[in-house]
């Protein structure tokens, strides 16, 4: 359940990206550094992500599920 502003303010911007997120515009959503995002898709953190070529791509439901608690 979304509940702080911060929280808020989160799914506004989660709303400018679109339905799959690359590394880096989850990088900078979350505010962590791509490697640490790539550390997260090795543990399976993120579901299943989408491999294009040699970029992942993470659906956005996985976001807002695994941080917005929505």
């Amino acid at each position: 359940m979304v509940g702080s502003h911060n929280d808020i303010q989160r799914v506004l911007n989660l709303d400018s990206y679109g339905d799959l997120m690359s590394t880096k515009d989850l990088s900078t959503f979350l505010g962590v550094s791509k490697q640490t995002i790539y550390k997260e898709i090795r543990d399976g953190k993120f579901g299943v992500p989408l491999k294009f070529g040699r970029e992942y791509r993470i659906p956005k439901i996985y976001i807002s599920r695994k941080y917005l608690q929505v």
